[in-house]
């Protein structure tokens, strides 16, 4: 069997999701905590990671970017329970910046990622780069270019320095 070139966000939001799933059984046996508040970080937590697998066999770029853009969301959604934990004396100072850490680690990438996706696939006015018009964008952005260096140009001469 071939052995799959490790994907650094699938890794992280798999272990991620682990651990929220270990926080959430010692902090409702060790802690008074409301239930609900467990069920919603376990929920969202254990969701990032679902939707990146959904994510990876995407049917298209927009179906990507709109499943972990979803993964992005819950991460978020995450960071505001865990933030509640932590408001409430549920998980301690040391405990709550460990896992916070994790947490703001796997949003960072999914906003990387994302924004990386969105740039490549799709042209400033947001319509979709199809194989028929990349070679159109690449004159374009050429063209730009040279507009932009021109009007650099422009604006150093009218300035007073």
């Amino acid at each position: 069997m071939l052995k799959r070139k490790e994907n650094i966000i699938v890794e992280k939001t798999k272990a991620f999701a682990d651990r929220i799933g270990r926080m959430c059984v010692f902090v409702q046996k060790q802690r008074k905590v409301n239930s609900d508040v467990i069920r919603q970080v376990n929920r969202s937590g254990t969701s990032i990671g679902a939707n990146i697998a959904e994510g990876i066999y995407a049917q298209s770029n927009p179906d990507f970017i709109s499943k972990f853009s979803i993964a992005l969301k819950e991460a978020n959604e995450t960071k505001y329970w865990l933030e509640r934990l932590h408001a409430s004396g549920s998980l301690n100072e040391k405990e709550f910046d460990s896992i916070l850490h994790d947490n703001q680690e796997i949003i960072y990438i999914l906003i990387s990622i994302i924004k990386t996706m969105k740039e490549k696939n799709y042209q400033k006015d947001g319509t979709a780069i199809t194989d028929n018009n990349k070679d159109a964008n690449v004159s374009n952005e050429n063209a730009n270019v040279s507009n932009e260096n021109a009007n650099v140009s422009n604006e150093i001469g009218n300035h007073n320095f």
